[in-house]
């Protein structure tokens, strides 16, 4: 029975906290059950609505693996082979039939990526269909999204626990500025949680210690 496997990520455009990758993986014939399930792309559900959505996935037979990329490993690499690199685990751990996903490049760029994919994973490039906002079209797609960040805010609130409410990590946020100026003030240094490469992180520090001279 052939397996499709849906990859998505959460915590991408994150300056606080990790990066993660996640595959659900579900036998073909029972993907009309994730429809009937109601299963949509995360963002349109509330952090209170995922875990219960997620283990109702699970009760259904979906499985899956999430691969945790830390600030201090984006730092140090290129963050689209990062999330290729964990793709491919994900494709070598769950052996699928046929991969769904949101590529983390450009739509020119697509077809390169699937060959590298196809040519690591051993599978059939026809069997490989990346295609932007997978996860608002493909229910599998929107299941991995859906558990990349149920785990992504386990891990937030853990370390919110430890560093204090710095919100959910995203630049946007006034937690998060708020937090970097008085962990910078009261350091001399960016959080070990926090992507330090980052030019978003240098604006925002900038124009908050300013305000705040």
């Amino acid at each position: 029975m052939p397996r499709v496997l849906g990859l998505d990520e959460a915590g991408r455009g994150a300056l606080l906290g990790p990066l993660i990758v996640a595959g659900a993986i579900l036998p073909a014939e029972d993907l009309p059950r994730l429809v009937k399930l109601g299963v949509k792309e995360s963002k349109a559900l509330s952090r209170a609505q995922r875990p219960r959505l997620l283990r109702e996935l699970w009760d259904w037979g979906v499985r899956g693996r999430v691969m945790v990329i830390p600030p201090g490993r984006i730092d140090q690499g290129n963050l689209t082979q990062l999330e290729l690199e964990a793709m491919l685990a994900l494709v070598q751990r769950l052996r699928p039939d046929q991969v769904i996903a949101d590529p983390p490049v450009a739509p020119r760029a697509i077809p390169r990526f699937r060959r590298r994919l196809a040519q690591t994973t051993g599978l059939a490039e026809g069997h490989i269909l990346l295609f932007p906002k997978a996860d608002a079209q493909d229910p599998l797609v929107a299941a991995a999204s859906l558990l990349a960040k149920v785990v992504r805010d386990g891990y937030v609130r853990a370390l919110r626990s430890r560093y204090g409410d710095f919100g959910w990590g995203y630049p946007g946020e006034p937690k998060v500025r708020a937090f970097l100026v008085r962990y910078v003030r009261a350091h001399g240094e960016l959080p070990p949680i926090c992507r330090r490469r980052w030019r978003t992180v240098q604006e925002v520090l900038g124009a908050k210690l300013q305000e705040m001279a």
